[in-house]
């Protein structure tokens, strides 16, 4: 791990060795100006400003002209000495200058070279990424040269002076730490596309299609792509290095996206996303229709300010680990500095940064995506973690719930035989007490008062009667399975044996439908209508019920049943179907207020639905039972 972070230092801050013939001192000047062209020898006419090091002008346009001047180094006399026909190099860079033309005079006159990313580039005498111009050496008097400079990116010039001899040994270096970077961002995109294989999700498909956009960038900014792909123009590789640069910055947008969306960031955060992609789309076709320089300006501004937004976003977010907050907080603000410092050494207002080379693009190959992968891949990992943990508390909680219901089923079967025992034991004394009660009556007829006495304790036991055959039958429902009992009831035929309990069948109104019939558990069908009849008959104002029954659909029967009821009378409807609930108007009433839970019950069981509603003074039940 500490070599992986070494080797990432070494890509981000690379030193910038200007390897030079010993024998030769090279000094720079350069003039810029966005008028038009100028020619060789208009050029030679203009004043120059002295430049060591590497030239930074930023993004801007028109022809700049280095002057070179090459001439022997009076320390070294002895070792200027040169052999006829030696010849010199000028190594210049980076590999995305548009349009090189290197002047030199030679025997009297002068010879132009041509380079750049939109020329076919000679890779025999330059095999890394620079361009090389070769000329031949001074011979005593100094030697000037021209370069002319036209490019839409970054302009930054670094120019070196060597031997034919020194070429390959100078590559080398560039050539490694090309293709290490290369190996490790391909390494990275190899491995964020078996993490999508293995764990689908947003921020690894944006973190692919970023790590492919490196890649490309990669290839296309040290040479390579034009390398790999020969049939393809110049021009054409140029175009499409540019194109990568362009679409890189709003995968990186929507990256900072995908690790936030979940974590609930401040409303301005999402708001700002959309405005930076926004300024991409329009960046693009900025560059598609020709304005390149300005459309690269435009993305470098926009990567450094989108530093920001996602600090704000890290931020604002409240749902977010804290370990996860703190790598996305180091993350970004390392990425702002090194942006910071790639606008200050790219426009030229930092000294400091003279001899170390911060990426001054996005389409600096040393982006290779490693320190953004080893970042998602690790939250990749913690969400994976964290969903594991989760699934394994839902598991462990689904188990207590599993030996909780187990232990209620424990005791509510014991609460069942203990209501069937106590039902039974009560209703043998009860059934004593009834016969008891006939006697009495048969000999205490004629006497008045106690005739009275005994009708009111045999309506007492009655009563009591009612109470243990409701909670006996309460009791058998909930045990009680109707799927395999269901039967064919035509709905007259059931009427006629219900309305036999009622002495004064005037005061039922009853509509229903020729044929009709109901499918369902003879006992539970009866328990339903015999209860919601008897309610009917025990609170109606006026003593009128009405009953229909009839077919809704082939597939479903309704039963309806209506009264009048006081207004001030009217049930609680939250409250209706509660065991044991009764309105305050009739608490002087018979009943335990038993009889609507054990039809809700009952309806339930057969898979029958049970509504109420009222209109005015009038309440309404309606059962459905599906055939």
């Amino acid at each position: 791990m500490k070599f992986l972070f070494s080797l990432l230092f070494l890509l981000f801050c690379q030193v910038t060795v200007h390897a030079a013939d010993a024998r030769f001192r090279l000094d720079t000047a350069f003039h810029h100006e966005e008028g038009p062209s100028r020619t060789l020898e208009a050029a030679q006419l203009l004043s120059f400003k002295p430049y060591q090091g590497e030239l930074r002008l930023g993004f801007v346009k028109g022809e700049t002209w280095i002057r070179l001047q090459i001439q022997a180094n009076v320390s070294t006399v002895d070792a200027a000495q040169t052999t006829p026909g030696e010849r010199l190099v000028l190594r210049v860079g980076p590999y995305s200058l548009d349009q090189l033309t290197f002047y030199v005079e030679e025997n009297g006159q002068w010879v132009a070279q041509q380079g750049g990313d939109r020329f076919v580039k000679s890779w025999k005498n330059c095999p890394d990424d620079l361009y090389c111009f070769s000329f031949e050496a001074p011979k005593g008097s100094p030697v000037t040269a021209y370069l002319k400079i036209q490019t839409d990116t970054v302009r930054v010039v670094n120019t070196a002076l060597v031997s034919s001899d020194e070429v390959m040994p100078n590559a080398i270096g560039r050539i490694q730490q090309m293709t290490a970077s290369l190996t490790l961002g391909v390494t990275v995109l190899v491995l964020s596309l078996v993490f999508l294989l293995l764990e689908r999700s947003v921020l690894l498909h944006v973190f692919c299609w970023l790590q492919a956009s490196a890649v490309f960038m990669i290839a296309a900014n040290s040479g390579l792509l034009a390398q790999w792909l020969p049939m393809l123009a110049a021009e054409t590789v140029n175009h499409m290095s540019n194109l990568g640069q362009v679409i890189r910055v709003p995968f990186v947008i929507l990256l900072g996206w995908a690790a936030l969306r979940a974590c609930s960031p401040a409303p301005f955060y999402p708001k700002a996303v959309v405005a930076l992609l926004m300024v991409c789309g329009m960046n693009l076709l900025w560059l598609v229709t020709g304005h390149a320089d300005s459309a690269l300006k435009i993305n470098f501004v926009v990567m450094w300010i989108n530093s920001m937004v996602q600090l704000w976003g890290v931020f604002s977010s409240q749902n977010f680990p804290p370990k996860l907050r703190t790598i996305l907080l180091t993350g970004w603000s390392l990425f702002l500095v090194l942006t910071t410092l790639g606008v200050l050494a790219t426009y030229g207002f930092s000294d400091v940064l003279e001899q170390i080379t911060v990426f001054q693009s996005t389409g600096d190959w040393r982006l290779n995506g490693v320190p953004i992968g080893m970042a998602v891949f690790w939250v990749v990992a913690t969400e994976k973690s964290n969903r594991k943990i989760e699934k394994l508390k839902e598991l462990q909680g689904f188990q207590m719930e599993a030996a909780q219901s187990k232990a209620n089923q424990e005791k509510l079967k014991e609460r069942r035989e203990l209501i069937d025992m106590l039902t039974h034991e009560l209703k043998t004394p009860l059934s004593t007490i009834k016969f008891a009660l006939a006697s009495l009556k048969m000999a205490a007829k004629g006497q008045g008062d106690s005739i009275e006495r005994i009708q009111r304790i045999d309506a007492s036991v009655n009563r009591m009667n009612a109470m243990i055959e409701h909670v006996a039958l309460s009791n058998k429902i909930e045990r009680h399975d109707v799927r395999d009992s269901a039967e064919k009831i035509s709905a007259q035929e059931l009427m006629n044996v219900v309305m036999q309990e009622y002495q004064d069948a005037d005061r039922f109104e009853l509509r229903i439908q020729e044929g009709a019939f109901f499918r369902a558990d003879p006992h539970f069908l009866a328990l339903i209508v015999e209860n919601l009849v008897s309610n009917a008959v025990k609170y109606s104002t006026d003593g009128k019920i009405k009953i229909t029954i009839g077919h809704e659909t082939p597939a479903m029967t309704c039963f309806s049943i209506s009264n009048r009821v006081a207004k001030e009378s009217l049930p609680d409807e939250n409250r209706l179907f509660e065991r044991y609930y009764r309105h305050p108007n009739f608490q002087n009433h018979p009943g335990m207020g038993i009889g609507l839970s054990l039809v809700h019950s009952a309806a339930e069981k057969m898979g029958a639905t049970v509504s109420y509603l009222h209109t005015d003074q009038e309440v309404v039940f309606e059962v459905r039972i599906p055939h």
